[in-house]
């Protein structure tokens, strides 16, 4: 870890630096002054209210994952300080889940943002709405993400129009203070450059879990595990047609491999070896005028396999992820219909999941509102 962070803080202030040229004689002191006043930062106030709101009903999909019906509005809140491609902002957020009289869950953002052409950078804790990777839904669920606002730690981020690239590398440390929590934090890291129009695509990507609290990682009975290693990876390979296509809204193919390494370590036993699980998945989206379809069909190891113990919440050692890919074979059909603009994204969707056992069904309606942007376009 300290290594990933040094490269971070590396990479940072090399991409900083590189936004002031340097000067190849030195000024006198009064051009000193007025090229210090023509340069000075004009600083101007920000604020933004985002909201967020999401219905998940899940059924029949036992038993890889309870059942279950969530139904949530979210705000979240912030105001900051803009200078100079930087920002610093305070915040928060606020679900409120339907039924209840006040909000059961939050959190607080105060965080750096640096944003240039190709680079930008966060340093606090920092809203999950910037990350420009998409990540397989092996790492991350829609509910998930939703309730878990915030990453706390570091994210760099490169992206080039020019040579169609992007790179972003994520330091969350979740634990807290390490006097209670000992030691958690999660690493992540994504890759994809575009060829041809995006015609061609190729990337991967990695999420890297580090648990280290013998409270948590013995629930119910006592086995002296006092640290879990998680490590996902991801390589594709795929095209995106709508070039072709220009009436569709999203036309792609996309062939993934995804893999999985857990190990336990114990007090006693020691270290066990890494159980290795991978796997291919096959999707394509089709989208026209909103409407919509997508399908991935997965083939391969079962992943997740200490589910039973931990369950689907990370604050526990559980997964982020969609539990269904304990199955070996797995595939999940989409029909949505979905309203996106520069500030309001909207998307309705029936969702099916297929097991070689089980057929499951899910309703999902997600919508976000970014005021920020829809303040631009209207002053």
């Amino acid at each position: 870890m300290c290594r990933f962070f040094k490269l971070q803080c590396f990479l940072f202030l090399i991409f900083l630096y590189g936004e002031s040229p340097a000067s190849t004689s030195a000024p006198s002191p009064t051009s000193n002054q007025a090229l210090g006043d023509s340069l000075a930062p004009k600083a101007h106030w920000i604020y933004d209210v985002d909201f967020g709101f999401l219905f998940d009903n899940l059924e029949d999909s036992d038993p890889y994952w309870a059942t279950r019906t969530l139904l949530s509005a979210k705000l979240s809140p912030e105001v900051g300080l803009a200078f100079d491609n930087q920002t610093i902002k305070l915040g928060g957020y606020f679900i409120l889940d339907m039924g209840e009289q006040v909000p059961q869950n939050g959190g607080m953002t105060l965080y750096y943002s640096f944003d240039s052409a190709d680079f930008s950078a966060y340093l606090g804790a920092f809203p999950k709405k910037y990350q420009i990777g998409k990540y397989p839904l092996l790492y991350w669920r829609e509910d998930y993400d939703f309730y878990h606002s915030n990453f706390n730690g570091t994210m760099f981020q490169y992206h080039s129009a020019d040579n169609g690239t992007d790179v972003e590398l994520i330091l969350n440390w979740y634990g807290g203070k390490l006097i209670k929590r000992i030691d958690e934090f999660m690493l992540e890291g994504f890759w994809q450059s575009n060829f041809y129009d995006r015609l061609l695509f190729i990337g991967a990507s990695s999420l890297v879990f580090h648990i280290k609290n013998d409270e948590i990682l013995n629930p119910t009975i006592y086995e002296s595990a006092y640290l879990l290693d998680r490590i996902y990876y991801e390589a594709r390979i795929g095209s995106d047609l709508s070039s072709l296509a220009p009436s569709f809204d999203q036309l792609s193919l996309q062939l993934s491999l995804l893999a999985s390494l857990e190990r336990k370590r114990f007090l006693d036993k020691g270290i066990e070896p890494f159980d290795h699980r991978i796997g291919g998945e096959l999707g394509f989206q089709i989208q026209y005028q909103g409407f919509g379809f997508g399908n991935s069909l997965y083939v391969g190891d079962s992943h997740m396999k200490f589910f039973s113990q931990y369950g689907d919440d990370l604050k526990n050692a559980g997964y982020s992820g969609l539990p269904f890919y304990q199955s070996s074979l797995y595939n999940r059909s989409e029909l949505y219909y979905q309203y996106q603009n520069s500030y309001l994204n909207l998307k309705c969707s029936v969702i099916f999941h297929t097991t070689q056992k089980h057929f499951a069904h899910q309703q999902m309606i997600t919508l976000s509102l970014d005021t920020e942007k829809l303040l631009r376009q209207l002053f």
